[in-house]
């Protein structure tokens, strides 16, 4: 089912120089889906569930910076 939101993410993709996406919303209304298909346009996705993965938590609560938070995630998830 396309949503106009997938419309949105799309753009959001294929604009240059994008800035990071932040999706806020209500609960249960398809923002995970949303995100989940837009990965799938993409070579490379991976999805990180900040609650069920402690690990993943303590890294981004440990670093401030984003090569050394990209090198822990990329060591932690063998990705």
């Amino acid at each position: 089912m396309k949503r106009l939101i997938d419309h949105f993410l799309l753009e959001w993709k294929h604009k240059k120089n994008h800035k990071p996406l932040l999706l806020r919303g209500a609960r249960q209304v398809g923002k995970t889906h949303a995100v989940r298909v837009l990965g799938q346009t993409f070579t490379n996705f991976i999805e990180i569930n900040l609650e069920s993965n402690l690990a993943a938590r303590k890294i981004l609560a440990q670093y401030l910076d984003i090569s050394r938070i990209t090198l822990q995630l990329s060591e932690l998830l063998q990705k």
